[in-house]
């Protein structure tokens, strides 16, 4: 397998939660239009805006658990020596993976109990859109798995860190080298 296909494999729910929120930009920004210029409100916009924002946000968890941008709480991990602090994010993790799975079987039942039930406006059946959750919290545990498998295998000087979203070194290193400052 090429390293571009395993690179779009391990950031699939990045790309799916960014074009689910291009989506529903543009569908807000229709209705908004369609309200204040047009005097008329197209109601399905809004409502499938709202549907697209569940999938999106479990997208965003997943991939927010795969880059290691979740939240968390790190002051315990700097003040516990290195395999104290390997063995709590490992367990940190196997948490969440229980979690996970746990929470599929009641979220089939909601699911089931949702029965022919259609929303308001587009007559789409709800259990189209709420069987993403346990599908997304699948791929979340997978995630997961993948992170624990990482964590097993790093040093101390690199154990459970992710790049920053801003690097803020090499914007300081580019301002001086412009004479900026």
């Amino acid at each position: 397998m090429s390293d571009k296909v395993k690179y779009y494999l391990n950031n699939f729910e990045t790309y799916v939660a960014a074009i689910l929120f291009a989506i529903i930009g543009i569908l807000l920004a229709v209705q908004v239009f369609s309200r204040y210029v047009l005097n008329h409100s197209f109601s399905w916009t809004e409502e499938l805006g709202t549907l697209l924002f569940v999938p999106m946000i479990y997208c965003g968890i997943a991939s927010a658990v795969t880059n290691r941008k979740h939240v968390s709480i790190e002051i315990v991990q700097q003040l516990v020596p290195y395999k104290v602090r390997k063995a709590l994010l490992i367990l940190s993790d196997v948490i969440f993976l229980v979690f996970c799975i746990y929470i599929q079987g009641p979220l089939y039942t909601v699911i089931e109990n949702l029965g022919d039930s259609v929303t308001d406006l587009m007559r789409i059946p709800k259990t189209y859109i709420y069987i993403w959750i346990p599908i997304i919290l699948l791929l979340r545990g997978v995630r997961i798995i993948q992170d624990i498998w990482r964590l097993w295998h790093e040093t101390e000087e690199n154990m459970g860190y992710s790049d920053p979203t801003i690097d803020l070194e090499a914007c300081e290193r580019e301002a001086k080298e412009k004479g900026v400052i």
